[in-house]
């Protein structure tokens, strides 16, 4: 599993039990830090202690935009969302913002301030757009010269899938890329990092997309010495 411990991504809300969290990371290269979910329950202050977790992992940290939110999202001003992520920055390697919002440029310039990396990202709850419409996508998300683009898309059919797939292949031969279908098996959630995807998002309690894949599933790929 060492291996590929680059390929997964540890999203933390809050309220996670910490040993059980750096249990989860010694499998992770990465980890999110969903900093609008921790806001739901928790108060600002408490944000610093939380985030702050020493672990030999990339941070992410995104304050994520309700309207491409699964769910209710934290419903705040935009001024407040680019003032949250300015806070987290000193805390993590990488900050994921949305290419549709209007903060996108505002964030993207602070964090090359502060020399932090960029996930821009684009997320659909409802399909995945067709191909020509997803070029489209990633061309904006271009030209806001990030690090990495993230899409997260539900699948609703086997063309859907298929399209997302196709796109995976081909783009992320161009700029790094993170593609995240949503709605669908374990098995299909995985097919990505065959095809250029740079890692996968994981559950440790609370999972914030459709077909989120656990540390519990994970743990058993484990158990069961099989690779992907």
């Amino acid at each position: 599993m060492e291996k590929n411990k680059d390929k997964l991504a540890l999203v933390l809300t809050g309220g996670e039990d910490r040993k059980d969290v750096i249990d989860a990371l010694k499998r992770c290269g990465w980890c999110e830090f969903r900093v609008d979910e921790f806001l739901k329950r928790y108060p600002e202050e408490k944000l610093k202690e939380w985030i702050s977790i020493k672990a030999k992992v990339k941070k992410i940290g995104t304050v994520r935009w309700h309207r491409e939110h699964q769910g209710n999202g934290l419903k705040i001003s935009e001024g407040k969302r680019l003032k949250i992520y300015k806070d987290v920055l000193a805390y993590v390697d990488y900050v994921d913002v949305e290419i549709r919002s209007s903060i996108a440029k505002s964030v993207i310039m602070a964090a090359r301030e502060r020399h932090k990396k960029v996930i821009v990202s684009y997320h659909n709850f409802s399909k995945t757009p067709s191909y020509n419409t997803l070029k489209k996508i990633y061309n904006q998300g271009k030209r806001l010269k990030p690090d990495i683009i993230k899409f997260a898309t539900k699948v609703t059919s086997s063309s859907e899938l298929f399209t997302l797939l196709s796109f995976t292949y081909n783009y992320s031969k161009k700029l790094p890329l993170v593609i995240t279908p949503m709605g669908v098996s374990f098995i299909e959630r995985l097919i990505p990092l065959y095809l250029g995807s740079l890692f996968t998002y994981i559950s440790l309690e609370k999972k914030t997309a459709s077909g989120q894949i656990s540390y519990r599933d994970i743990k058993k790929i484990d158990e069961t010495h099989l690779s992907f």
